[in-house]
């Protein structure tokens, strides 16, 4: 057992880098494999969020570059409430909002589906580089960013949680139990062990706390580093760049018509990534070697005219100064190919769009940063600029191969509540089941929630462990079976805003191990007319006790 597993711990850190540095951890939180593993499971662990339905890897999907896939498609109408607008929102989604007392609690806007991030998840590839993380550069380590999605409202957390809560919660929980398909190092590591003892081999005690889910976390993110992309195979001397991408870094390092170069800003393509890895946003630093000292500053933070100040104040917010306003973070164009849509508020759906927004010269000016400037771009020279920002993607990433590998995450699957049949539709709209609490059991906050009803009218909640081959009654297609059953929830209450009504139902799941691997169905049945029937039903929930 102690051969097997220290296998184990050396296949975690087996893929080396090659051509580029590995990033410098701090002395705090020196690289361990097994913490690197630790790591690993935490990231793709559900269970971190109050709801156990959103993971670190959720909103950061390596399929897409480490960014959030959810977000090509708007999920937030923007300060002006209306979609299709310029200031819709790409966010990403989190959780329900969850009051102190464990209830979901509607939203006037959205119900009780998750709510939105303000701007779109980054990439976490090679951000053990970087020396200012989040759009607005708030953050100045891993360690401290990581500290703060499993308590933020949005992203992870109900109201009122601390880390004591995320430490106790994690350390009553199955390692990667709503997961599937883990990646043969990963199932190795979790096979058998609690988070308890999983903690034990990486930290030398059992004790889950804030440090060390931290700790770990930021040493996985820390081997997270693209250096086998095209155009490092090309300053390795094993690779050429074509005719067009020789075109496409030409025109990155020369200004166009008056407007600054993109390397002036994007340090990606620079020989030096060689010899510092991909640093994202350096300031003035002496360094050896054939580069000289000092390197010129390179400003960490630009208002590039995306959207009104208003809008977002981007770092105006961590500064308080007006000249911030409308200010982000310079961004890694490493794997950019696979992070769309661009921005942060993913206003540019490709890579051509990215282009043309620079080659016009942006859209609002208003402390705009005065050397972005139109450029006169032909289209040929369009293209060639996206050819070599191709360049920088790392095939490894979206294939999922070490040290990308992944498992599947619950959410979605078969491993957590699914909808499907269709919604009958009332006066107040159509008629929404949801539980927004994965099925484990034990959970003690386990509910399931309605919206689309009329203020006042009963709702009752349908759950049986069987489907019928017709409907039964009118439209409910519950089957009737001896374990049928039905919760009065009572009477509809009013949405946030006037706009129809909702119902709850808590439905608390017994720690019964015995229970493992039954299907319940829920649906909801309301006291009011559909267009088709007297009594209305929503759609059927399938789920999967685990």
């Amino acid at each position: 057992m102690l051969r097997m597993f220290a296998i184990v711990l050396l296949a975690a850190t087996a893929v080396a880098q090659d051509n580029f540095p590995p990033p410098v951890s701090p002395t705090s939180n020196p690289q361990t494999p097994a913490k690197v593993l630790l790591g690993m499971a935490l990231f793709f662990e559900e269970q971190l969020s109050s709801t156990s339905t959103v993971a670190c890897a959720t909103c950061h999907d390596f399929a897409t570059g480490g960014a959030d896939p959810r977000t090509r498609e708007s999920l937030d109408p923007g300060p002006d409430g209306v979609f299709g607008t310029g200031d819709d929102r790409h966010g990403s989604p989190g959780i329900v909002s969850i009051a102190a007392d464990g209830l979901a609690m509607p939203s006037a806007s959205h119900g009780f589906a998750a709510n939105i991030t303000l701007r779109r998840s980054p990439t976490v590839l090679n951000t053990g580089y970087h020396p200012r993380l989040g759009y607005d550069g708030s953050k100045t380590s891993l360690e401290q960013l990581i500290a703060v999605p499993p308590v933020h409202t949005v992203e992870m957390a109900q109201a009122g949680r601390t880390w004591t809560d995320v430490c106790n919660k994690i350390a009553a929980a199955r390692p990667l139990v709503l997961a599937y398909n883990l990646p043969a190092r990963l199932q190795l590591f979790v096979g058998g062990h609690s988070y308890p003892s999983l903690f034990q081999i990486a930290f030398g005690s059992t004790a889950v706390t804030q440090q060390r889910v931290v700790d770990a976390i930021a040493c996985y993110l820390r081997t997270l580093n693209t250096d086998q992309s095209k155009w490092d195979l090309v300053q390795a001397g094993q690779a050429q760049l074509t005719p067009e991408e020789q075109l496409g870094l030409q025109l990155w390092s020369s200004p166009a018509n008056g407007a600054t170069s993109c390397k002036t800003c994007h340090g990606d393509f620079e020989a030096r990534v060689q010899f510092e890895g991909p640093i994202v946003g350096q300031m003035t630093v002496a360094l050896t070697g054939p580069y000289g000292a000092p390197v010129p500053t390179r400003l960490l933070f630009h208002n590039l005219g995306i959207r009104p100040i208003a809008d977002d104040p981007g770092r105006q917010s961590v500064t308080g100064s007006s000249l911030d306003g409308g200010k982000f973070r310079v961004a890694s164009l490493r794997n950019v190919e696979l992070t769309g849509p661009y921005f942060h508020n993913g206003s540019a759906a490709t890579l051509h769009d990215v282009v043309d927004y620079y080659d016009r010269g942006g859209d609002f000016h208003v402390n705009q940063a005065s050397s972005l400037t139109s450029r006169g771009y032909a289209q040929f020279e369009k293209d060639a600029l996206v050819a070599l920002l191709r360049t920088l993607t790392d095939p490894r990433v979206a294939a999922g191969a070490p040290p990308f590998d992944r498992p599947v995450l619950g959410i979605g699957s078969t491993h957590h509540t699914m909808s499907f049949w269709d919604s009958e539709t009332t006066a107040s709209g159509s008629l929404v089941a949801e539980a927004p609490f994965a099925p484990l059991l034990g959970e003690s906050r386990f509910q399931f929630t309605l919206t689309g009803v009329t203020p006042g009218v009963p709702a009752i909640l349908l759950l049986d462990v069987s489907l019928g081959s017709e409907p039964l009654g009118y439209n409910v297609i519950l089957s009737g079976t001896p374990a049928f059953q039905m919760h009065y929830a009572g009477l509809a209450q009013p949405m946030p805003g006037g706009a129809g009504g909702f119902a709850r139902a808590p439905v608390p799941l017994p720690a019964v191990p015995e229970l493992s691997g039954i299907i319940a169905f829920a649906q909801w049945a309301v006291l009011e007319p559909s267009s088709q029937w007297p009594v209305a039903s929503s759609n059927v929930l399938y789920v999967p006790l685990l």
